[in-house]
Formats: structure tokens, C-alpha cells, sequence
């Protein structure tokens, strides 16, 4: 390895937690936003520091190249979380890498700063997407910085293995207020195995929790968004939405958005997810014409709120129509009605969901082509303080057989597989 630097070897407990005479730490790297030619890389730092990130495409870590900051100008310091974005990898193929932090021990400007002992973390890898990148994919979804289940999903994670996580929505807590909570709550949970992120990216979709408070609107600087060569300038407010192949798969991540309608009066005018949907829509539809995702077996699709109740399902009211205080979206019919057929066309296989907090899965109808699994939330088999069995959190794990695309449902409280589902060629 190039370089003298200190190794960090982890350590629980969100970033700047302690006090100010702690000594510094730099939390594990959580690998975001993968791509065929690209891949960030995100971690919590527990004081004013700067970052960069070392890279080779061999194990023995020899002739690594460096990759600062996230495109071009200045690299960004900061004192909650560090990013970075590397470029012009090849497709398919594994990378090791590791990060350099160097806090500093005084900023009192620019011209008088001094830097501290630079902090290297243990060496992690990585694998970029693509056709030829085989693997498989889990989906996550509502952990609301609620550790105990978090802690069950994070253990189930480092077990399976996955090629890349789906982080599909409302990691936020009910809290997250500030920058510092929400890197704890994405990046640096206080929890055995959090840092499944270092070798496994994620694929991250908003959920409603997670576009609220007075903090989301400093997301990207813990979550990176999509790298903006991705699309057009003018669907660049797109930052999280995804198609990528993975192997004979192609993924495909939307947001629905806040439950509610823009006009109701608890988002006090600074809503305005209608017009996002509909801009999505378009969106999707050239995605999905594109020749690599086009040409992949199984299309699977990403979203927070379901897309989808029957008329005689419970839920089938609550469609997020509505403005009423005591109603919200159980499933988004707006979103059903913009994206649905595109996604039939298409032929789109599955539709992952969270928001629901219970499992649930919906078989695909002629009217309907294709499946809807909805994942479960962050209670452990009570509500109120009342058992309840349909009450788990969920790891939904899918891979193509030959033609077809295999479907399993892990219950992360109870140890066991609630659906192992196989679908047919579209």
C-alpha cells in the first residue's frame, strides 16, 4: 500500500457522539450510487477532515490510483461526512480500496491550518456493474434508525452476501433532525455488522420519512446521488433514480414521494411531488428503451410506497388522493396510474416495495403482469405492546435461474423464509 497513515479498525457508536476531546475517528466506507464505470464512496468522520480514496484493480493493492472529492473543483472538507465518487473503472469488474482521512488538528482559516495523523481504514472491495457483473440483489427497506431490527438486517446482510443492497426507503428516524443524526442513521449506525456497506453498494431510493424535517435537503451530502453524466441536465433532479444491469437483471429505482397530496396543509407549501412523479414517468420510459436494459431477462423495479392493493384489500382506500389528516398512502395510486403500464410494456417482472411495515406478496394478474412484494418494517412481532405475528423486518433477496427470476423473503426476527417464489420469463 502507498502511503503512511494510521489503520482504523472501526468501532461502534455514531461519529462525534463523544466529547470534544475524544480522539477522531473515521467511520467505516458505505459504498453508494454503483455504476458500470463508477462508484462512491461515503463514511462519517467525527471531526473537520478531508478524505480521499485509494484504488487498485489487483489484492495485493499494487500501482493504486487516488480519487478525491466528488467531481471537479475543490475537494470538500467537512465534519460529519466525507464523499467521494470514482470514475473511469471498467465494467464487471473488482476493485480494492480503502480510505485516507486526515482530520485537522486547527482550521482557524485556510492559510493557518494544520493537518492531524491521516487515518487509512482496512481494505474492502468492490465489484462495478454491468451485463457481464452476475449477482444478486437485497432489498432493505424501513429501518427508521431503529437499531434492534436494524441490527437483525444488518446480521442477515453480511450472511447472504448480496452483489448490491436496495436501500428502499425511510432509513430516517422519527429524530432526524441534523446532518450529524442523519449520518448515524445512514452511514454509521451504532450496530454489529453496519459496515456491510463497505463491500456491498447501495442502491438508494427516497422513502417519505426520508424527504422530511429541516435536514433532507442536505441528503446528498450522506447519501450521493447519481452521478449527474447519468442523464440530462434537465431530469438532473433525478438524483437517486436508477437503472443499472446487474448480470441478466436489470434494476430500476424510483420515488414515489411524500403519502400525502402536495396541497395538504401539514407540508405547509414545500411539497411538490406531483410534478417529480410525472417527470419520473418520462423518465422511466427512456430508461426502460434503453438496448441494456431492454435486452436483460428480468426487470425488477424499486419503490418506497406500493404501486398496487386489490379493490378488496384494506389498504385499497388509501391511495394518497385524498388530503385528510387522519389518511395517507398505503399505496400510491398516482404512481400506479404514471408508471404502471409503462412498467407492463416494459415487461417489468416485480415491483419491490416497503412503507407498510408487514410483508406482503401480490401475484402477478393478466391485468397486472407483474408481482408486488411489499417488505416489512422495524417492529419485532408487537404492536403497542400487543403481540402481532405479521410484524417483522424483511430482507427480500432476488438472481435469475437461466430465464427465470428467483424471489426469497427472509423474516430477519424469526430466522426464517416467508416466500420463495420463482417467476417465469415476462
Amino acid at each position: 500500500m502507498s502511503g503512511k497513515a494510521r489503520v482504523e479498525r472501526g468501532g461502534g457508536g455514531p461519529a462525534g457522539g463523544g466529547a470534544a476531546s475524544a480522539p477522531f475517528r473515521a467511520g467505516s466506507p458505505c459504498l453508494q450510487a454503483p455504476a458500470e464505470t463508477s462508484m462512491g464512496v461515503s463514511w462519517a468522520v467525527s471531526g473537520l477532515a478531508k478524505g480521499l480514496v485509494e484504488y487498485a484493480d489487483n489484492p495485493a493493492f499494487l500501482n493504486p490510483r487516488v480519487a478525491r472529492g466528488v467531481g471537479l473543483g475543490p475537494v470538500p472538507i467537512d465534519d460529519a461526512a466525507l464523499q467521494v465518487r470514482i470514475v473511469g473503472l471498467k465494467p464487471a469488474t473488482r476493485y480494492w480500496y480503502r480510505t485516507i482521512t486526515t482530520p485537522f488538528a486547527e482550521y482557524p482559516n485556510a492559510y493557518l491550518a494544520r493537518p492531524g495523523e491521516p487515518v487509512a481504514s482496512a481494505v474492502h472491495s468492490f465489484t462495478t456493474l454491468g451485463a457481464a457483473a452476475r449477482g444478486r440483489f437485497c432489498m432493505i427497506c424501513d429501518t427508521h434508525a431503529s437499531w434492534p431490527a436494524y441490527r437483525l438486517v444488518c446480521r442477515a446482510l453480511k450472511a447472504l452476501e448480496p452483489t448490491v443492497v436496495v436501500w428502499n426507503g425511510d432509513a430516517a428516524g422519527p429524530s432526524t433532525q441534523t446532518k450529524r443524526e442523519a449520518v448515524g442513521a445512514f452511514l454509521d449506525p451504532p450496530v454489529e455488522d453496519a459496515d456491510w456497506a463497505a463491500d456491498a453498494p447501495a442502491l438508494f431510493t427516497c422513502g417519505n420519512h426520508d424527504v422530511r424535517g429541516s435536514w433532507p435537503s442536505r441528503l446528498g451530502e450522506v447519501m450521493l446521488p447519481r452521478d449527474p453524466s447519468e442523464r440530462r441536465g434537465d431530469q438532473w433532479d433525478l438524483k437517486w433514480n436508477f437503472a443499472v444491469r446487474l448480470g441478466d437483471m436489470a434494476l430500476v429505482g424510483l420515488d414515489t414521494g411524500e403519502d400525502k397530496p402536495d396541497a395538504h396543509p401539514m407540508w405547509f407549501g414545500l411539497a411538490a411531488f406531483e410534478p417529480y412523479r410525472r417527470k419520473q414517468a418520462e423518465w422511466l420510459a427512456e430508461q426502460l428503451r434503453r438496448s441494456d436494459i431492454a435486452e436483460a431477462k428480468a426487470k425488477v423495479a424499486f419503490c418506497h410506497i406500493p404501486l398496487f392493493a386489490a379493490p378488496d384489500h384494506p389498504d385499497h382506500p388509501h391511495d394518497g388522493t385524498r388530503i385528510d389528516p387522519d389518511d395517507y398512502a398505503y399505496w400510491s395510486r398516482e404512481c400506479a396510474e404514471l408508471w404502471g403500464p409503462i412498467l407492463a410494456d416494459a415487461g417489468v417482472r416485480l415491483v419491490v416495495c416497503g412503507h407498510k411495515h408487514r410483508f406482503r406478496y401480490d401475484p402477478p394478474t393478466a391485468d397486472r403482469p407483474w408481482a408486488q412484494v411489499v417488505g416489512g418494517g422495524p417492529d419485532l412481532g408487537t404492536l403497542r405492546g400487543r403481540p402481532d405475528d405479521t410484524l417483522f423486518p424483511t430482507v427480500v433477496e432476488g438472481w435469475t435461474e437461466g430465464d427465470a427470476l428467483r424471489l426469497r423473503v427472509h423474516d430477519v426476527h424469526r430466522g426464517r423464509v416467508v416466500l420463495d417464489e420463482t417467476l417465469p420469463p415476462a
